[in-house]
């Protein structure tokens, strides 16, 4: 990346904006080092796996056409090369969960670019452990776009960002324009298989921050789209409308560029930022449960009994009893297994076909969002 002190200098002023302008109430969590992905990854931009013990990530502009096999602790087990492939810029990658990576060069930072396209690989050849895999192409073009570069006004044709769902490929712009504009992510649909398409845009969202990766979780229930320092949650949208819900927003302690985002399961995601003045270029694991940092105000207020429970409990808060809020009941595993809105307190819920086990209570009220851990004993 070019004159990279400028970028750093850009990069955190649009943070400290950020934090001024959001509408948006996040929740704080806190990130987990996994491990570290240097040497050979000091600008990882992507994330992706073929198993559940490893992942596969890769450089942005001007890097090899490479793609890097890590253990989760950031031990390196092996790298292949993208026959036929140029890195102008990869930005993300995705994965169809069949047989099929495909790996986003679409990155374009003045927005000026006439080549953009995705590389197609077989994950049965990059699981064979062979040094080198080919790759169908897919090129395509944006229906909205006229000039090359426009003008500082629309420069909303970066791209770092993507998902596969169905027999598509979902791209999430970075919008980058000099105007109040800024904060819009455009989403666009592709086919996935090769070609050369003229990509549809489906819908838009207002982040008021750049997006730089998203990544759909294995059964397509929840979506997320990440930022330099934070992430977006969509859960239970229609099906592909995926800005057609309210999302859970969650920011993140540091100032290092998050650049690559993948779900390890539906309230844990694996995280990677590049390496910059010495600092980044880790893998992290963030848990949208436990990690959550406590905001001031909230959770010492609410009260659960019993906790243990058997068949029932009830939730109970000092201030709130007036205030209409939204409860969601999530288990272990982070599925949602109740949720309620226009709820006041106190309450009680019926646990009589939750399982035995560790459930986590959801409170989200007009300050924000609230966890409370309570047991289930039968």
């Amino acid at each position: 990346m070019k004159n990279r002190l400028l970028h750093f200098v850009l990069v955190f002023s649009i943070f400290i904006i950020t934090l001024s302008l959001s509408k948006c109430v996040a929740q704080t969590i806190s990130l987990q080092t996994l491990g570290s992905l240097q040497p050979n990854c000091n600008e990882t931009s992507g994330l992706e796996q073929t198993d559940s013990t490893s992942i596969w990530t890769h450089n942005d502009s001007g890097g090899k056409p490479m793609l890097y096999h890590y253990l989760l602790n950031g031990q390196l087990i092996d790298s292949t090369v993208i026959a036929g492939a140029t890195n102008v810029d990869w930005e993300d990658l995705a994965n169809d969960h069949n047989s099929s990576l495909f790996i986003g060069d679409f990155g374009n930072n003045v927005c000026n670019r006439t080549n953009l396209m995705i590389y197609r690989v077989s994950t049965y050849a990059l699981d064979s452990g062979t040094d080198t895999v080919f790759a169908d192409t897919i090129s395509f073009s944006y229906p909205d776009q006229n000039a090359f570069p426009p003008s500082g006004a629309n420069l909303n044709f970066d791209c770092e960002a993507m998902i596969h769902s169905g027999d598509s490929l979902y791209l999430f712009s970075k919008n980058t324009s000099t105007t109040s504009n800024t904060g819009f992510t455009k989403c666009y649909r592709l086919p996935d298989a090769p070609g050369n398409y003229l990509a549809e845009l489906i819908d838009s969202f207002y982040t008021n921050e750049q997006v730089t990766s998203a990544d759909i979780s294995d059964n397509d229930s929840n979506f997320v789209l990440l930022t330099y320092q934070s992430v977006y949650i969509f859960k239970n949208f229609a099906q592909h409308n995926f800005f057609s819900v309210t999302p859970e927003h969650y920011s993140f302690t540091g100032l290092t560029q998050k650049e690559a985002v993948l779900y390890k399961n539906n309230h844990q995601l694996y995280i990677s930022d590049e390496r910059f003045f010495g600092t980044g270029g880790n893998l992290y694991l963030a848990d949208l449960i436990s990690g959550i940092e406590n905001p001031k105000g909230l959770k010492k207020n609410f009260c659960i009994y019993p906790n243990p429970c058997a068949t029932r409990f009830s939730i109970s808060a000092t201030g709130f009893t007036k205030e209409k809020l939204c409860i969601n009941i999530f288990n272990e595993s982070g599925k949602e297994v109740w949720t309620g809105n226009n709820l006041k307190l106190p309450i009680d819920i019926s646990t009589e076909n939750f399982c035995a086990g560790i459930y986590f209570v959801q409170i989200i009220s007009e300050n924000g969002n609230d966890w409370i851990k309570f047991a289930v004993s039968k």
